[in-house]
């Protein structure tokens, strides 16, 4: 490392060793700056509680990173309660470390739990310290065109406003699709240009990589190796359009066997839709890193969703790991959104609008009779992921953002 290096501090309540999406983004992306030995970089994150409870010391250096584990709970992510208790003791945690903080540190913060990166950047404008905001999903925006939420509500006006100030005060924000950068735009539109940037979410090119289906250790074990298998793998979240998935579950075609992979709220919806014809399907809970690898591409096409009234919202960043297992990816999407946008511009796959279950049994259909054309989709799914969406090129894109703002 040389002498003196600037820090870098990311302030984010998931981190090694849970291992959900966006601990998985970030420890890679950091473990792999760590790497290059440019920065020195901190992590301030909260007792695991999403895929371990197994409580970590105050401190650790993981692969070159210091990871403090600030006082938080770490009550079950099934105890919603408990989950709430969680976010709160951890914000508290940084709020209160962050007041008597001497340090200069360049902080990165996002929006998970949504409502902490708002306090974080009006804390470091008081304290003069430079702030590079990723908006991850958008909150209360995305509650709000869901219907979960509306404007009348005082509370939520008051954060749209104070959101407002936040995005308005940080050195950099990051949009990771060119739809949410649109979003950006036209809700602070006298923001200078140069303080947005795009850059997209990744995926680990060591850990997922094109294998053989026939010869897949999780097709054998599930016995799906005589299936045409079309799978949804990941979170269930508001931003998922699942009720057109159990349409066409519901529907058939005959040959066709569905494999859902986690869980969430919208679980449910999937579920009451397809009905009877579970026969069609198999469920399977969340997996660790190491199945998720060989899970990922026990598939003929995978499955990426997003509502009309989530466009801009988010990107879920399972199309990525699609797209490195070297799979077609079939797209529940409006046309502008980045989802869309990616699938068109590499032709990896197939854009189908939400609610329209005919088009997505075509879909469907078409991909399950034209092998050759599966092949074609899948090798340019891979090839479009090498060139943009690998840790190493996030790696990349950060360490050209980084310098940009400490210069």
């Amino acid at each position: 490392m040389s002498q003196n290096p600037m820090n870098i501090l990311l302030i984010s309540q998931v981190f090694y060793p849970d291992q959900v999406a966006v601990s998985n983004l970030f420890t890679k992306l950091f473990v792999r700056i760590a790497e290059t030995n440019v920065y020195k970089l901190d992590v301030w994150c909260a007792q695991p509680s999403y895929t371990t409870r197994k409580r970590q010391p105050r401190h650790l250096n993981y692969k070159g990173i210091e990871v403090n584990y600030l006082t938080s709970t770490n009550f079950s992510k099934n105890n919603l309660y408990g989950r709430i208790i969680n976010v709160l003791s951890f914000s508290l945690s940084v709020i209160f470390k962050l007041i008597f903080s001497r340090s200069k540190d360049l902080i990165i913060v996002h929006t998970t739990p949504p409502f902490l990166a708002i306090l974080v950047i009006a804390l470091a404008r008081v304290k003069k310290r430079k702030v590079v905001y990723i908006l991850m999903d958008i909150f209360p925006d995305g509650l709000v065109r869901l219907g979960k939420a509306s404007l009348r509500n005082p509370f939520i006006r008051i954060w749209k406003v104070l959101h407002r100030k936040a995005l308005n005060s940080t050195e950099r924000i990051v949009s990771i699709g060119r739809d949410m950068a649109s979003w950006v735009k036209d809700e602070v539109p006298g923001l200078p240009p140069e303080r947005l940037i795009v850059i997209p979410l990744w995926q680990d090119e060591k850990q997922i990589s094109p294998i053989e289906f026939e010869n897949n250790p999780f097709v054998l074990k599930y016995g799906l190796k005589d299936d045409f298998v079309v799978q949804f793998s990941g979170n269930m979240g508001f931003w998922n359009d699942l009720e057109t998935v159990g349409r066409a579950v519901a529907k058939g075609p005959d040959g066709v066997k569905y494999v859902f992979i986690g869980d969430g709220i919208r679980k449910k919806e999937l579920v009451s839709e397809i009905g009877s014809s579970a026969a069609n399907t198999l469920f399977l809970p969340f997996l660790s890193n190491e199945e998720y690898s060989y899970s990922v591409t026990a598939c003929h096409c995978g499955l990426v969703t997003l509502r009309n009234e989530a466009l801009g919202m988010g990107v879920p960043s399972k199309i990525f790991g699609i797209m490195a297992a070297g799979i077609p990816v079939l797209a529940i999407a409006p046309k502008d959104s980045e989802i869309a946008q990616i699938v068109l511009e590499s032709e990896c796959g197939l854009v189908v609008e939400p609610g329209d279950v005919d088009s997505l049994l075509s879909s469907i259909k078409l991909l399950k009779a034209d092998p050759e054309l599966r092949v074609r989709m899948g090798k340019n799914a891979r090839l479009a992921f090498e060139k943009k969406y690998t840790v190493e090129s996030g790696a990349r894109n950060y360490l050209k953002l980084f310098d940009e703002v400490l210069r």
